[in-house]
């Protein structure tokens, strides 16, 4: 599959430790060949923990309604009803102060979408709709640099709540590129470490991100990892040129 291999590309190019992650909704059930259906097993998910499965495991993961576990994404999903909202949810895990403050809803339409997909990007065999790729900052730096080959910048409205099930995932499903910083969720249930963010984009733009990882900075000799610049003389300690004064060619 094309996209088997552009997921290949960028794990080259960045060096990263863990593969993209492709996601797909679909209107009606579809069920992955050899997919990790959680209720099959006995157990939930949150939508963090079975992107996590697909890049820590390597298998494709299908979510339906019977499957989520996560009470604030199953708002977002649209695959449950509640008489109050998301913002009811935060002030109650006090993630909020008070009514006064104001929540970006995100929701999907409510049961718009019957089956969720989340596979490694290396290996999945359904075309995804977007892309979440797991890094360091120095790697997401790189990432926007190949985004912004082509100009432009990208934008970050970040909360640390839902990261990477909604912050960086929707954007990147309406045809837009974002970044997170990721959450509580994310650390505790999905097991992101410390010195990871995370970046999402259109499946559409991983040509041009792979030209960008390319060609971005290659004038200036810049790649990922950047070569550190070792042509000087280093400064040592007082007490050490003191002592190196006193030497004696030999």
């Amino acid at each position: 599959m094309e996209w088997n291999e552009k997921g290949r590309k960028i794990v080259d190019f960045l060096k990263l430790r863990t593969p993209p992650v492709g996601v797909r909704f679909y209107e009606e059930k579809y069920e992955p060949e050899r997919a990790f259906k959680p209720s099959k097993y006995g157990i939930q998910m949150a939508v963090c923990q079975a992107i996590a499965f697909a890049r820590y495991i390597g298998r494709t993961v299908l979510l339906e309604a019977e499957d989520f576990a996560c009470p604030p994404a199953m708002l977002l999903y649209g695959v449950a009803k509640y008489e109050g909202s998301l913002k009811d949810i935060l002030l109650a895990a006090e993630w909020i102060k008070d009514e006064k403050c104001e929540v970006a809803e995100r929701s999907l339409p409510i049961s718009k979408y019957r089956s969720f997909v989340f596979g490694d990007l290396t290996k999945m065999r359904e075309e995804p709709q977007a892309v979440l790729v797991f890094g360091t900052p120095a790697q997401i730096g790189r990432l926007i640099q190949a985004a912004t080959y082509f100009g432009g910048s990208v934008k970050a409205n970040l909360t640390a709540k839902t990261a990477s099930c909604a912050e960086a995932l929707f954007p990147a499903l309406n045809g837009e590129l974002a970044i997170a910083v990721p959450g509580a969720g994310d650390r505790v249930f999905a097991a992101i470490q410390e010195t990871e963010m995370i970046f999402a984009m259109p499946y559409d733009w991983t040509d041009r991100i792979i030209e960008g990882l390319e060609n971005a900075g290659r004038g200036a000799n810049i790649s990922y990892p950047p070569t550190p610049f070792l042509m000087f003389t280093p400064r040592f300690p007082k007490h050490y040129r003191e002592i190196a004064e006193k030497f004696k060619p030999v």
